[in-house]
């Protein structure tokens, strides 16, 4: 290893503001690459959003995911500077159905589509903020190049390609303000990168170095509803009297304190261009790890003792804490290590047609967490730890492999009224994951060195997805104001060698078309009207088929070998006007999908994958960009979504219909302003907003402002950029401006400032 291994929405009235979408970069030369001209239908059938480097440079961005904050009908659910679950949802589809989206950074995939839920982040920490060149949001499963897995959508993260000598140094740190319940902290972290990048004729080198560090705010807070009995309790002061988000009265008696997280991020990138052939390459190692060591107890004793895992009083009133207590206030460190690599190549014909293959590696290559018994305050700790309370969770053979070959042509036939887009698809996904019971005390593993029959040994659980596809995308011009493309995409899907607790799992095989159509109409050259249309399979991930894992004495997640494909029909309406600098679009959609796989965790701790059986969502969105507003200085992007996610049938529980939809916003909204004040001084407000929603399919979280609830927020944010000269810049600014305390179950971060320094010498 290197180093140490190395309200309803009613903000229609604010507008969002930022420099033009298609701006170049002063002094860059642009990059011509040839994998970019293949399957262009993807982006004219689909709603599209494009923002670019130097747009980013109003809000104040410390890791990659920030980019999309504030694109239309889109969460990512960053809870930290630094949070390994930044989990995304595009449109109707909720940001805990991970797989329902796709991450790609210059073709290579971050996405994990091995598990769902928190556990299912895109590896945001394998691109620097400081490469990305363009991010494009495609909406929704119209184009025949991605999977079902593209229901939600798909982002495309474009990276800086090494043309030129540069060399880039940046600083950052942030500082955090908390004060909540018992704890009042600040917390604070830093980011620095370095890279250099160099062309040697037809060879581009790019290399670069990030770390980053912080300090998060208590992701958790312990609650314990009281007794109606009142048995023997041993007396306690200090707890906090408030609800949970079902409206429960209770105690809130301690917090996990803070996360420490540090991650590395070391990358190499290779760019051949002779023109009519590139070849490119990527690698990227990641080095993260992470210590939740510093929980809150806030219950003391009359002697002033801290009080664990205890049935207590709190002014007349009885609560159990040790429901909770033990397995919450653990110790918990976690170090992880992730090697991504890519390989592709790029070949144009003299007649036009472009042929791409591409390769791409991920690789677990270690990732253990270890949790203790108890915690160490606690004066149970020592005996715990040394029943096999402590507990090792861990990934072995786990990543994937992707292949792809794309060929394509803008004049089929010899006519520039007819396009064709051809491809082949092959992936193939592998996760094991191993939970062990732990003698912390003694070091010792129950699986490697004693017999587990004896003891609570949590059994081992995964298996293996592999998918093979063809897909073909054609398109025509009808005439001068019509044109249509027609796509298809057939999937063959298999699910193999898993094994839950020992049991092992029949195969599975599943293959099924997609078929796609488009069709728009352009009455003038500034306005198109364009109908899309399509179906899409959505094949289940390794987690939701094979994983099961035990805790304490009871089932704390059930996996189902036996579910079906998500199986979706998609329709959306596009109106576009285009004209003197001003870009404005409106958006409906309507998506029923069948056999919706969800999880729901039960009271008594049972998380299950079911499917929910059909969920509608339908919406409206609103985009509006503005290039020199009103005729200032002044550049906006603002953006305006209703969805509407209700679930319209379920047999498992009839009662659910008519529910909303969990964690999906009604309304959301984004706006960003962004001004050049001098030659020197730039600057930029952001807001963003998002209605209050249900955690849970039966929506009894109804209450918000406490932990677990899905809370309303409206967070602003300021920048300001001083370019001192050509090489050096300053940045300053503040997140959640007038520090709203909100929740996406967890806390988001409160009032967060940020200070940058970078020196850049080249172009």
């Amino acid at each position: 290893m290197v180093g140490n291994h190395i309200s309803t929405l009613r903000l229609g009235a604010f507008f969002l503001f930022s420099l033009p979408v298609n701006a170049a970069i002063p002094g860059v030369e642009e990059v011509v690459v040839l994998a970019d001209k293949l399957f262009k239908d993807t982006a004219i059938v689909s709603p599209t959003s494009v923002i670019t480097a130097e747009q980013l440079q109003s809000i104040n961005m410390t890791s990659v995911e920030d980019a999309l904050a504030h694109e239309p009908s889109l969460i990512v659910r960053k809870r930290f500077i630094g949070d390994a679950n930044g989990v995304i949802g595009l449109r109707g589809s909720n940001m805990f159905q991970t797989t329902r989206s796709m991450v790609f950074a210059d073709g290579m995939p971050l996405h994990f589509h091995l598990q769902t839920r928190y556990r299912g982040a895109p590896r945001w920490s394998l691109v620097a903020p400081a490469e990305i060149e363009r991010v494009e949001v495609i909406y929704g499963p119209y184009s025949s190049e991605y999977s079902g897995n593209a229901i939600g959508g798909v982002v495309n993260l474009t990276t800086r390609h090494p043309i030129s000598e540069r060399l880039n140094l940046e600083a950052g740190y942030f500082a955090q303000q908390y004060d909540v319940l018992n704890t009042r902290d600040t917390y604070s972290g830093y980011r620095t990168f370095a890279s250099y990048e160099n062309s040697y004729d037809a060879l581009g080198v790019f290399t670069s170095y990030t770390r980053l560090e912080n300090d998060s705010q208590p992701q958790n807070q312990l609650f314990a509803k009281s007794r109606s009995a009142r048995p023997t309790a041993s007396a306690a002061s200090d707890a906090v009297h408030g609800f949970n988000e079902s409206g429960d009265s209770g105690i809130y008696f301690a917090d996990s304190g803070s996360e420490q997280t540090t991650t590395e991020l070391f990358k190499v990138k290779l760019f051949y261009d002779l023109e009519s052939l590139q070849l490119r390459g990527s690698m990227a190692y990641e080095d993260r790890s992470r210590d939740e060591s510093q929980a809150n107890n806030f219950l003391y004793d009359s002697n002033g003792s801290l009080l664990f895992d205890r049935r207590v009083e709190v002014q007349g009133k009885v609560y159990d804490t040790y429901q909770y207590g033990g397995s919450r206030l653990q110790n918990r460190t976690q170090q992880r290590d992730s090697l991504l690599l890519g390989l592709g190549a790029s070949f144009q014909w003299s007649s036009g047609w472009i042929a791409d293959g591409f390769y791409s590696r991920f690789n677990i290559l270690e990732d253990v967490e270890v949790r203790s018994g108890n915690n160490p305050a606690a004066d149970s700790y020592a005996s715990d730890n040394a029943r096999y309370r402590a507990r090792i969770t861990a990934y072995d053979d786990t990543g994937w492999q992707i292949f792809d070959i794309k060929l394509a042509t803008d004049s089929l036939a010899d006519s520039d009224r007819q396009r064709l887009s051809l491809g082949i698809h092959y992936d193939q996904y592998q996760l094991n994951y191993i939970v062990d019971d732990y003698n912390a005390i003694a070091g010792i593993r129950d699986s490697d060195e004693l017999d587990s029959d004896a003891l609570t040994g949590r059994p081992d659980s995964g298996g293996e997805a592999s998918a093979a596809a063809v897909f073909a995308q054609y398109g025509y011009q009808l005439g001068e104001n019509w044109d249509l493309s027609v796509g298809v995409r057939y999937e063959d899907w298999q699910a193999e060698n898993g094994f839950l607790g020992g049991v092992k799992a029949d195969r599975r095989s599943k293959n099924g078309l997609s078929p796609k159509l488009s069709l728009s109409w352009a009455p003038r050259d500034t306005l198109e009207i364009r109908y899309s249309v399509a179906k899409a399979l959505r094949f289940p991930v390794i987690e939701e088929l094979f994983v099961n894992v035990e805790s304490g004495g009871g089932a704390a997640m059930i996996a189902d070998p036996m579910l079906e494909p998500e199986d979706g029909i998609f329709h959306n309406v596009s109106i576009t006007s285009n004209q003197d600098g001003s870009s404005k679009r409106l958006n409906i959609f309507h998506e029923v999908i069948e056999d919706v796989i969800f999880n729901q965790r039960a009271s008594n701790g049972v998380s299950t994958f079911l499917p929910v059986g059909e969920v509608t969502s339908s919406g409206v969105e609103l985009v509006w960009e503005q290039q020199r507003l009103f005729k200032t200085g002044l550049n906006l992007r603002y953006n305006l979504t209703y969805t509407d996610a209700e679930i319209t049938h379920n047999v498992f529980n009839p009662s659910y219909v008519g529910n909303e939809f969990p964690r999906t916003a009604q309304w959301r909204s984004n706006l960003l302003l962004s001004a050049k004040w001098t030659e020197r001084l730039n600057g930029g407000l952001s807001v963003r907003y998002a209605s209050d929603s249900f955690g849970t399919l039966d929506n009894s979280d109804n209450l918000d402002n406490v932990f677990g609830a899905q809370d309303e927020f409206l967070f602003v944010g300021i920048k300001a950029n001083w370019q001192a000269n050509e090489e050096i810049l300053f940045s300053a600014g503040v997140d959640n401006l007038f520090d709203e305390q909100a929740y996406v179950y967890h806390p988001w971060p409160g009032r967060t400032f940020h200070l940058k320094a970078a020196y850049q010498l080249g172009r």
